[in-house]
C-alpha cells in the first residue's frame, strides 16, 4: 500500500471525523470507553486548526481517501507542542501510517523550533504508550508542573486520571 502525508484541508473534515469515530470503536472494551464514546472532534475547532496548518492526513494513493490523521496542539506553552490526536482507520493498521504521521509531526515541530513533543495516552493499549515508546517518547511524572495543562484538560473532560499517562519526546535543536 502506498500513501502520502499532506496538510489537511477543509475538504478532509468529514473524513477526519469518520476516522476518529471508527478508530474509537477499538476502545469499546476498555475502561476509557465511556469517555471516548461521548467525545467527538468539534468540527468548528477542527476547521480552525486545519486553517492554521496544524493537521495532516495520510492519503491512500490508490483511492485518494484519507486513512489517518495527526493533529498538533501548539497552544501549550512556549517551545512545547502536543499531539492532540492521531488516528488511523483500523483497516489500515500495521502499515506504517501511524508511524509516518507521528514522525512527520515531530519533524515539523523540530523544524519550527519546538524542543519537545508531549502527549497523553493509555499505558495498557499496544497502539498507545508502547507505540509511542518505540518512537522515542518516555513516560513522565504527570504531577510535574509542566503537565498541569494536560491534567486540567483531563479534569475538564472528566477523563479518569488513573487511566492516563503522559509521555514526552525531546527534539534535537
Amino acid at each position: 500500500m502506498s500513501f502520502h502525508i499532506q496538510r489537511a484541508t477543509a475538504a478532509h473534515i468529514d473524513a477526519i471525523c469518520d476516522i476518529e469515530r471508527t478508530a474509537v470503536e477499538l476502545f469499546r472494551d476498555h475502561p476509557a470507553w465511556p469517555f471516548y464514546s461521548r467525545m467527538a472532534i468539534p468540527k468548528d475547532l477542527l476547521a480552525e486548526e486545519i486553517r492554521r496548518g496544524f493537521v495532516w492526513v495520510a492519503v491512500d494513493e490508490a483511492s485518494a481517501e484519507a486513512v489517518g490523521f495527526v493533529w498538533l496542539d501548539v497552544e501549550l506553552h512556549g517551545d512545547v507542542v502536543g499531539v492532540a490526536e492521531i488516528d488511523v482507520l483500523p483497516a489500515f493498521h500495521r502499515r506504517g501510517i501511524g508511524s509516518a504521521l507521528l514522525e512527520h509531526a515531530c519533524a515539523w515541530a523540530q523544524e519550527k523550533g519546538y524542543r519537545r513533543v508531549d502527549l497523553g495516552t493509555l499505558p495498557d493499549v499496544p497502539w498507545n504508550a508502547p507505540f509511542y515508546t518505540r518512537h522515542g517518547f518516555v513516560e513522565v511524572d504527570k504531577n510535574d508542573p509542566a503537565y498541569a495543562y494536560a491534567r486540567e484538560r483531563d479534569r475538564e473532560n472528566r477523563f479518569p486520571e488513573a487511566l492516563r499517562v503522559f509521555m514526552s519526546r525531546t527534539l534535537s535543536p
